[in-house]
């Protein structure tokens, strides 16, 4: 990208905008979100536009998987932005569809209000997302992740995000289902300090003995303790299916780290769009990013007019 990450973020968040207008201020269900979730959800978008010429070409279908997809709205805490709302992943993908669309979508969740206030939103919404069969679902991780395998055969490829509030849910005999599908891209959200929090109260004998166990799949956590060592192995975990693993860091402000993105696939064609959007993002901080937005819907001046001051 040639542009600056700035100017890129401020035009993709006012288009996102223009386009979700039509159900901002619906009274329907939003999900959890903050300012720097739309780190991930810009990734996400950046990664559908880049990839789908390449999966296009390769594969006959391409399935984007969405586990935990919530309302399909988020919100923000600041007080001047209380009112906005932003797309979640699930509209993310499908304002994509009438360019770059996937064969299949299957979006769900366990909560079923987040369910029907994303299938109205989709209703609203059809000029923006194409006529699709989006149906989404109130399902379990464990049972969209059964569901998904039924599509694994030749030349079906998948997107896959991952994206739950915390972490228990991620019981690795679930993801290991999702990663044997090796044509399919993971993204996911990690809760890396969450984890390092609580591995502090993983004592012999406790429950959060057991979700680590869950979780990782192995009984090496018990020799970490940090933030970036627990982290790496996970990391270590998912090398084991995928050829190409990167993360991406996001911040509540400055160094404070919240979660990592994975993302891991076996192609190196995705894999090289994945590092180029893992460099756009590491510039594009949190700070950055609600600039961006306080910009687009109004509330603030652009950073340019800030050093005419």
């Amino acid at each position: 990208m040639a542009r600056d990450p700035y100017l890129w973020a401020k035009e993709k968040i006012s288009f996102l905008l223009e386009k979700t207008d039509i159900i901002k201020n619906d009274g329907l269900k939003k999900s959890p979100g903050n300012i720097w979730s739309i780190k991930k959800l810009l990734a996400l978008d950046y990664y559908i536009g880049g990839s789908h010429v390449l999966f296009k070409k390769n594969f006959t279908n391409w399935h984007y998987v969405d586990t935990h997809c919530g309302s399909g709205l988020i919100g923000f805490e600041k007080e001047k932005l209380q009112l906005e709302r932003f797309p979640g992943s699930p509209l993310i993908a499908a304002l994509r569809a009438n360019n770059q669309p996937f064969t299949d979508y299957h979006f769900s969740d366990i909560d079923g209000e987040s369910i029907n206030s994303l299938s109205q939103r989709l209703q609203k919404m059809k000029l923006q997302v194409g006529n699709k069969d989006y149906s989404p679902m109130v399902r379990s991780f464990e049972a969209t992740a059964d569901h998904v395998t039924r599509y694994k055969k030749w030349g079906n490829a998948f997107l896959i995000f991952i994206d739950p509030v915390g972490f228990t849910e991620l019981k690795w005999s679930v993801m290991k289902k999702l990663l044997e599908i090796k044509t399919a891209d993971i993204f996911l959200t990690f809760m890396t300090s969450f984890i390092a929090l609580n591995r502090t109260n993983a004592h012999q004998g406790t429950e959060y003995e057991k979700t680590f166990d869950e979780v990782y799949g192995v009984p090496d956590w018990r020799k970490e303790i940090g933030v970036d060592a627990l982290l790496e192995l996970y990391l270590n975990q998912i090398r084991k299916f995928r050829n190409y693993v990167y993360t991406i860091p996001v911040h509540r402000a400055g160094e404070n780290r919240l979660y990592d993105i994975i993302v891991a696939t076996n192609s190196r064609g995705a894999g090289s769009i994945i590092d180029y959007t893992k460099k756009i993002m590491e510039i594009l901080t949190t700070e950055l990013i609600e600039a961006a937005l306080k910009v687009t819907t109004k509330k603030d001046r652009d950073l340019d007019e800030w050093f005419d001051g």
